[in-house]
């Protein structure tokens, strides 16, 4: 590896260390789950990985950079080589070369991903009134009857039934995903005659969801 190659690995490093503002760390046993908060423009984005893109739109930029930066500093956290990112042929996210299975989500300012030794699923969203005119696209009428008007709720069932379809990484209409709630923050889903096991937690009125 040459000089110039060095410098500019070690020149990434520092601004990693100086300028991600990592505000919630979640890990378990098996997972690890990180949540960023992007205040960075995007210039300084680009300054912090060698990833390249095609994406026109700023924010959808920024949420590229941001996911792919964050993935990096988490391979260094769990020292793991970091070879790149591929997708499968569902369009399923994955580290190459690595045992460790990845999910991805970003809602434009926070990004976050989940790192696991099975497959998983990671999602955030933001609680808006603008879910409501989608809700028929992915809740059951069981379902639409059992959160009514809140509002909360409602965006918690969206964020897990991604996480869920995150996980499967295979094509399958949200409304076919069902989601059983067990406690105030935990929750069971099944798909494809599969169960999987969720957790929810809100962030600055967002709401994060990821398997356990």
């Amino acid at each position: 590896m040459n000089l110039n190659k060095i410098m500019q690995l070690l020149y990434n490093f520092i601004l990693i260390r100086c300028y991600m503002s990592i505000i919630k760390k979640i890990s378990n046993a098996e997972s690890i789950i990180w949540i960023w908060k992007i205040d960075e423009s995007l210039e300084k984005l680009i300054d912090l990985t060698n990833q390249t893109t095609d994406i026109k739109n700023e924010i959808k930029k920024k949420e590229f950079y941001a996911s792919r930066i964050l993935i990096e500093k988490m391979c260094k956290e769990l020292n793991i080589k970091f070879n790149g990112i591929k997708k499968d042929d569902n369009g399923k996210p994955y580290l190459i070369n690595s045992k460790y299975h990845i999910s991805i989500s970003h809602k434009f300012p926070y990004v976050t991903s989940i790192f696991d030794n099975k497959a998983c699923g990671v999602d955030i969203e933001r609680i808006d009134n603008k879910v409501r005119k989608i809700k028929s696209k992915f809740l059951t009428e069981n379902e639409e009857k059992k959160i009514g008007d809140n509002l909360k709720k409602l965006v918690e069932y969206w964020s897990i039934k991604e996480s869920t379809y995150k996980v499967e990484g295979k094509t399958i209409p949200l409304k076919k995903i069902n989601v059983n709630q067990k406690s105030k923050s935990l929750y069971e889903s099944f798909a494809n005659g599969k169960n999987f096991k969720l957790s929810v937690l809100e962030i600055d009125n967002h709401i994060l969801s990821y398997t356990t």
